[in-house]
C-alpha cells in the first residue's frame, strides 16, 4: 500500500467506514511507515480537539480583516464568469480557425485561365494554327507570309502601309 492510499484509508478508519481486511493492511502500513504514523497521530489530535466541543474563537480583528476581502471578491466575481467563459472559448475558436483554414487550403480552386496559360497547361503550340495557315498552298498564303514578315521588322523607318 502506498502512502496516498494509506491516508485515504486512514480518514475512512476514523469515520468507521473501513472494512476489516483494509484495516489490517492499513495497520501493517502504519507499522512500516513513520510519515503515515505521524499523520495518523495528527489526525487523531485534530479529531480529539473537535470532539471536545469547545468553540474555537477567531483571532482579534479577524472579522475586520475578512470583510474587506469578501467585498473585494464579490466585486471581482462577475469578471470571473467572463474569464472562465473566455478561457473555454479559446480552444473552440482555435479549432474553428484550423478547420476553416484547412478547408480553404484543401478546397479545389476554380480560377479562369487566360488563353495563353491554358495553352501552356495543355502543352500545345500557340503558333500551330499560324504554321498551318502559312504552310497551306492557297493563293493568299504568299500575301500572309509577307504580312507576318513585315510585322517582325520593327524599324522606325518603315511604316506599315494600309
Amino acid at each position: 500500500m502506498n502512502c496516498r492510499k494509506a491516508e485515504k484509508q486512514l480518514l475512512r478508519s476514523f469515520d468507521g467506514r473501513l472494512d476489516r481486511p483494509a484495516a489490517d493492511l492499513l495497520e501493517e502500513h502504519l507499522r512500516a511507515c513513520p510519515a503515515c504514523r505521524r499523520a495518523a497521530s495528527e489526525y487523531r489530535s485534530m479529531l480529539a480537539l473537535l470532539r471536545d466541543g469547545r468553540d474555537a474563537q477567531p483571532l482579534p480583528r479577524f472579522w475586520e480583516r475578512l470583510e474587506p476581502r469578501l467585498r473585494e471578491e464579490s466585486e471581482i466575481a462577475p469578471f470571473l464568469f467572463w474569464e472562465r467563459w473566455s478561457l473555454r472559448s479559446i480552444p473552440v475558436f482555435l479549432t474553428l480557425v484550423v478547420l476553416i483554414g484547412g478547408f480553404l487550403f484543401l478546397a479545389p480552386r476554380t480560377s479562369e485561365l487566360s488563353p495563353s496559360a491554358a495553352l501552356l497547361f495543355e502543352n500545345r503550340d500557340p503558333l500551330q494554327e499560324t504554321h498551318a495557315l502559312l504552310e497551306a498552298d492557297k493563293p493568299g498564303a504568299e500575301t500572309m507570309k509577307l504580312m507576318f514578315a513585315s510585322l517582325d521588322d520593327k524599324t522606325p523607318l518603315r511604316r506599315p502601309t494600309p
